[in-house]
């Protein structure tokens, strides 16, 4: 049996003070190395949210807002603009009424029908938060112009009739005008007379005018 004084007792609970401490530091050395190599797993997608300005989990949701805006706003775009066929007109017309003062009846309110629908596709763009302002600027312009050519249509038809024509129709397109009389007789003189009315009061060359005769 060893025997230990007083100071080898002292140099026993020092070494073995010495060992805990030691122990003790490099262990907050290996932890804090670990935590430092390892980042949280939310890191990483809040980085990508922040590069991407948006916050977590609204990505996808805004990418299908501006998609289905997109989807419903172009269509109704262009069909505002270019708006209804003459073609489409007289048919609807002719299909509901052969001739005489039925057909332009008819013409007329298939015609502001049509209208009434391509202004209230305009009207649709230019209340529609999603539309972008150059597409509100066009539909705002192209919502004066149709209302200027429908006042201009009314007062042409209504000249075209106090030169001694029966009746008239008069439809204005962006590229085009339309021009239906009742006579029964039309030549040449009379598609002179009319076509330089509808001429000066359009503005638009003889070559965007055109006139039918219906009896």
């Amino acid at each position: 049996m060893i025997n230990i004084d007083n100071k080898g007792r002292v140099i026993i609970a020092l070494l073995l003070t010495f060992g805990v401490l030691a122990y003790l530091v490099q262990g907050d050395r290996m932890g804090s190395q670990q935590a430092g190599s390892e980042p949280p797993p939310e890191w990483p997608v809040q980085q990508v949210n922040q590069q991407a300005g948006q916050p977590a989990g609204q990505s996808g949701a805004s990418n299908a807002t501006t998609s289905e805006a997109t989807k419903v706003t172009a269509p109704a775009g262009d069909q505002a603009v270019s708006g209804p066929k003459a073609e489409d007109i007289l048919q609807g017309a002719s299909a509901k009424a052969g001739g005489g003062a039925a057909f332009f009846i008819e013409y007329r309110l298939e015609r502001d029908r049509q209208r009434s629908q391509q202004i209230a596709l305009l009207k649709q763009i230019i209340d529609n938060p999603n539309s972008g302002g150059e597409g509100k600027q066009e539909a705002q312009k192209r919502l004066v112009e149709l209302t200027q050519q429908m006042d201009l249509e009314m007062q042409l038809e209504k000249l075209i009739v106090a030169k001694g024509y029966k009746d008239a129709a008069v439809f204005i397109q962006p590229n085009a005008v339309n021009v239906i009389v009742m006579a029964d007789k039309f030549g040449d003189e009379d598609a002179n007379k009319i076509g330089d009315l509808v001429s000066r009061s359009t503005g638009r060359p003889r070559e965007q005018i055109t006139m039918i005769n219906k009896k």
